[in-house]
């Protein structure tokens, strides 16, 4: 073997040695973003999804961008009244915070993912989940 060939193994070997040392994890994340208009009803992001047996967890980020002395409701339960069952699973996010939730997966399989707010203004909402 040649001192050329030599040189582009040995150059081959330490990039892929550097690029496995910069490997990034890898996650699946899914961002819905939307605008949440007057009159108070809340609006379905994420439908049932009638599987059975789900396990697992689903991380959710729940965000209200728009900065303000308001409160929208992330909430969790039956579509009839996602918000105002006892049963139902609802996170509070501030104008301009954002709150983590986790929660099973199997939530999903009679239930759904709403929010709500009860300004007389369009509000922005961000749900980022993995």
């Amino acid at each position: 073997m040649n001192r050329t060939t030599a040189n582009a193994i040995v150059a081959t070997v330490g990039a892929i040695v550097l690029l496995t040392l910069f490997v990034q994890p890898v996650f699946a994340a899914i961002v819905l973003k939307g605008t949440i208009p007057t009159g108070g009803a809340p609006v379905v992001v994420i439908q049932p999804h009638k599987m059975g047996a789900i396990i697992g967890v689903v991380k959710f980020k729940f965000s209200a961008p728009t900065a303000g002395a308001y409160t929208m409701g992330f909430c969790i339960g039956p579509a009839a009244n996602p918000c105002g069952m006892a049963t139902s699973y609802v996170v509070q996010v501030h104008g301009g915070k954002e709150q983590l939730a986790v929660v099973p997966a199997s939530m999903f399989e009679s239930n759904v993912l709403a929010v709500s707010q009860g300004t007389s203004s369009a509000l922005p909402f961000v749900v980022e989940m993995e």
